[in-house]
């Protein structure tokens, strides 16, 4: 028996009232859209982190749009990078796509419950899953968990990729989603990357950092800077960001202090990671600058000891590039020559984010 929309309406009102602090758990959403009518492109909404400039989730839309683009017309769901996200209700948007693609990065947050990437309005398209991460940093809240698992149980989802193993068996022990939950490396090692020339006299150090709120300590990262000064290399500080990302980046280089050294910036995602790719030894603050060195050949320490660098890194067979920005020992990392990574490894991660790009295209296609 169909429910009347208004009564759907009302008990949907009267559970947001109960539970403010849960929109992920909802009135059962509309059936599904029927696949688009053959002979047509269907339409793709991209639910991620995207438009305030973060690189590696700026790539991934790079990502998306060279892998689906191709069979289908994809576009960013959200009608505004800020809060509230949509100028509209959003099931009004939803109504615009034939399918919803939710990834990548660390969306699966289960302390916090999300405005932005679980809404149950999703739930009346097919929903793909992919490239996602869980952070596990801090303690868990059930009731988020339990509606994360409300959310990925339901018939609608069609499909769920994690990031790496780890990630993928979290959300099988604590969400148990109806279909198979397969991991794949980053999808940003899917995506091609523009030619560079590294320069070998004096070898490049390239440096990441990131703005937070309240500053950082950056006496270990300018012990790195004079660490790689004194092995002989030549030193770049890269703002690895665009938009409003970019401008908060820049004033934690200001902090950072290193006023003699070449700086990179830019809006242009391709100037951004030639700047990576020309680097001999890479020393980053965020994720994606250390996918991109990986996926240039090059060594990259990572600042950052959250689980996505700990688990990369392990994969890679070094775990000694992963040292806290404020760790000590972290001008230790930087070694002249640089050690390089397993390019086998590297390899196998491309085909892997590239093989689970393939699949969603398939599935989207198939409707």
């Amino acid at each position: 028996m169909r429910i009347p929309t208004r009564v759907r309406r009302v008990a949907g009102r009267a559970a947001r009232r109960i539970a403010p602090d849960l929109t992920l758990v909802g009135w059962p959403p509309e059936p599904a859209r029927r696949p688009a009518r053959a002979g047509t492109r269907p339409r793709v909404g991209l639910v991620g982190f995207y438009g305030p400039g973060n690189y590696g989730d700026e790539l991934f839309l790079e990502v998306f749009r060279r892998h689906i683009g191709a069979v289908a017309d994809i576009g960013v769901v959200f009608e505004s990078p800020t809060r509230p996200y949509f100028e509209r209700p959003v099931r009004d948007v939803v109504r615009e796509f034939d399918v919803i693609v939710i990834g990548g990065g660390d969306l699966v947050i289960p302390w916090a419950p999300s405005d932005r990437y679980w809404l149950t309005d999703y739930l009346r398209r097919p929903v793909h899953v992919i490239g996602v991460g869980v952070p596990t940093w801090r303690p868990a809240k059930p009731r988020v968990v339990e509606a994360l698992g409300d959310f990925l149980r339901h018939r609608n989802v069609r499909s769920i990729t994690a990031r790496d193993d780890e990630s993928a068996s979290w959300i099988r022990e604590h969400l148990r989603p109806r279909v198979e939950v397969a991991s794949s490396a980053d999808l940003v090692f899917a995506l091609p990357l523009p030619p560079v020339e590294r320069p070998s006299d004096p070898p490049l150090l390239g440096i990441v950092v990131r703005w937070r709120e309240g500053g950082d300590d950056y006496t270990a990262v300018r012990a790195l800077a004079a660490r790689g000064r004194n092995l002989g290399y030549r030193l770049r500080t890269i703002v690895l960001s665009t938009g409003d990302v970019r401008a908060r980046d820049e004033r934690a280089l200001d902090e950072l202090g290193l006023a003699d050294v070449e700086r990179v910036a830019s809006d242009d995602l391709d100037v951004l990671t030639r700047a990576v790719g020309e680097c001999t030894m890479l020393a980053s603050h965020k994720f994606h600058g250390t996918v991109v060195a990986v996926s240039y050949g090059i060594p990259s320490v990572s600042m950052s000891t959250t689980d996505k660098n700990r688990n990369l890194l392990r994969r890679l067979g070094r775990p000694d590039l992963v040292c806290a920005f404020d760790d000590p020992s972290l001008p230790d990392r930087v070694t002249r020559p640089a050690v390089p990574i397993d390019l086998r490894v590297r390899d196998a991660m491309a085909i892997e984010a590239t093989a689970s790009l393939e699949r969603l295209r398939e599935r989207i296609l198939a409707g």
